[in-house]
């Protein structure tokens, strides 16, 4: 497994259409199915608290995890 680094600053809401790059991102390099990512993703931006960058973006996180949903 190869490990991803990318640098989150605090200074916006972070998009749906930024989050699904991500899962992208996530999902290709490191072969993961999309709940795998979502578990990783969570941790890694929010460190097991949604509100720690902010509701908005939390709830985009949510949107763009649900749009992988089948």
């Amino acid at each position: 497994m190869r490990v991803i680094t990318v640098r989150v600053n605090n200074s916006g809401n972070l998009s749906v259409k930024y989050f699904q790059s991500y899962f992208h991102l996530v999902m290709n390099t490191q072969d993961m199915n999309h709940e795998e990512a979502r578990n990783l993703i969570f941790q890694r931006f929010f460190h097991q608290d949604p509100m720690l960058r902010g509701k908005t973006t939390y709830i985009n996180f949510k949107k763009a995890s649900k749009s992988f949903e089948f």
